[in-house]
């Protein structure tokens, strides 16, 4: 269990000084309580410690980051027992370098099967894939909101048939 943030997208230091940060609160961590922010984060930088995290209590905030992948392959839960902007539990904004090729891919969440409480928006990552393909109504708890989920990838290739058109990645094994 390790503890969350509630900094937004206000960041301290420079792009090494926020990775350092984030991997020092996060390496082994399991359950974040609180808030998982990750932003401005570089494509260089190795994010592969944040696999071991299975559950969010507060919300998601994906913002500003130029690595390709995400690796929240184990995350299940989004409790949602705070927001972002009000309402979202997952948020992922503006996920790439307009001058290089470097850019969000995949949210790769593949595991990802409850959003108890909160919103999803998914807004502006130029080469984001497979976040349209994902049936977020099914992984949301509230009926009354709505999905937002607009102006991202648009030469993502489809998912793989056996996925009946749900999937978080191309591959037959990213089905929802």
């Amino acid at each position: 269990v390790c503890a969350g943030t509630l900094n937004g997208l206000s960041v301290t230091g420079d792009a090494q000084h926020q990775y350092q940060t984030l991997h020092k609160m996060y390496n082994n961590c399991e359950i974040v309580m609180g808030n998982l922010e990750i932003v401005l984060i570089d494509h260089t930088q190795d994010l592969s410690f944040l696999q071991t995290i299975r559950e969010v209590t507060g919300y998601i905030l994906i913002a500003m980051n130029v690595f390709a992948a995400l690796p929240l392959q184990n995350l299940r839960v989004i409790r949602g027992t705070q927001f972002y902007e009000d309402k979202f539990a997952l948020f992922v904004l503006l996920n790439y370098n307009p001058n290089t090729t470097h850019a969000l891919r995949q949210l790769g969440l593949n595991q990802l099967t409850e959003i108890l409480a909160g919103g999803v928006y998914i807004e502006k990552n130029a080469q984001l894939c497979h976040v349209d393909t994902v049936e977020w109504r099914d992984i949301m708890r509230d009926p009354r909101l709505e999905p937002l989920v607009r102006d991202n990838g648009r030469a993502c290739p489809p998912c793989h048939e056996s996925c009946g058109g749900h999937c978080w990645g191309p591959g037959p094994e990213d089905c929802q």
